[in-house]
């Protein structure tokens, strides 16, 4: 893709689901419902529902690479903010796991890795400590240009940037489609998590 090109990439629509639970649930997918209280999770035979609430406003726009927003409604990030809460006073500490998956442009992962997702600054992948208060996740999606090795030569970019081995087939390929992925929320008691390491 060349830099003068400014037609817009990608409508974001955020796909919610799938909650890294033992039961499957659904989280807040860009509507009105703020709230979701059917996720149980089980804490040494005590249940208690984990409260997931939208926080941000709804991304309306045109995601787009870096320096390409040059127009009203394109934007080269979307922001989307979340709190996290149990229903129930926790006694431990427990890691709340957040990890984005299934991420897709279209209905196909041919050019996902263009697609990069962080949550709470952390590459695709967070871990956070919960325990009775309101933990905030942040996540924030951008999109990179394709480029390939002719157009790196002939722009004088340094060869790491090169992405797809096609530009102009990876952009006529992802233009206009919507970029969807799962969100995975679990809970795991610290010894869990710590033992791995």
């Amino acid at each position: 893709m060349y830099p003068r090109r400014s037609i817009q990439y990608l409508v974001i629509v955020l796909l919610v689901a799938a909650l890294g639970f033992t039961s499957s649930a659904v989280v807040a997918y860009w509507n009105d419902v703020k709230n979701v209280s059917n996720v149980v999770v089980n804490f040494d035979d005590e249940e208690a529902k984990l409260l997931i609430e939208q926080t941000s406003e709804d991304f309306t726009g045109t995601l787009v690479p870096q320096y390409y927003d040059l127009f009203e409604g394109q934007f080269d990030e979307a922001v989307f903010t979340y709190t996290v809460s149990v229903d129930k006073t926790l006694v431990k500490e427990v890691n709340l796991i957040v990890e984005a998956i299934n991420v897709q442009i279209g209905d196909s992962y041919d050019y996902a890795d263009l697609v990069h997702i962080t949550i709470n600054a952390d590459d695709g992948y967070h871990v956070n400590n919960l325990f009775n208060s309101e933990v905030t996740i942040v996540v924030v999606v951008t999109i990179e240009e394709p480029i390939d090795l002719e157009e790196a030569n002939m722009r004088g970019l340094d060869e790491s940037l090169v992405n797809v081995e096609n530009s102009v087939a990876a952009y006529e390929a992802i233009k206009g489609e919507i970029i969807s992925f799962t969100l995975s929320f679990t809970v795991e008691p610290k010894e869990s998590i710590e033992s791995q390491y």
